[in-house]
């Protein structure tokens, strides 16, 4: 069964879904909803989606597995110089650790 517009239900902040207003996910920034309802209806089914869900998938990781990415990151790694891409969010965390990881060491490890 594919998701309806009609059926989503925001209170602004979290997104539920049909009659039993079943929970579909948090939003802490205010852009994020449209993308994230569109990309969930044009990848998933009603079931496919809550069926992870009860498994204690995390929201953003269920839709990650298909290849979303949230307006905030795109946004992020766009402004970082990194393509608005899970590679490129990948990529941008990898580089992260490594920059800290050589603060860290050039403040606290003597050579």
């Amino acid at each position: 069964m594919k998701f309806e517009n009609d059926q989503f239900q925001f209170d602004g902040l979290y997104l539920m879904y049909g009659p039993e207003r079943k929970f579909v996910a948090r939003f802490k920034m205010r852009g994020d909803r449209s993308g994230f309802v569109s990309f969930l209806k044009k990848n998933f089914s009603v079931e496919e989606y809550f069926d992870a869900l009860s498994k204690g998938t995390a929201p953003v990781t269920i839709m990650e597995a298909k290849g979303y990415v949230s307006a905030t990151v795109k946004k992020t790694l766009k402004s970082m110089g990194y393509e608005p891409t899970l590679q490129g969010k990948k990529q941008y965390l990898n580089d992260q650790v490594k920059k800290d990881h050589a603060e860290w060491e050039s403040k606290f490890v003597r050579a």
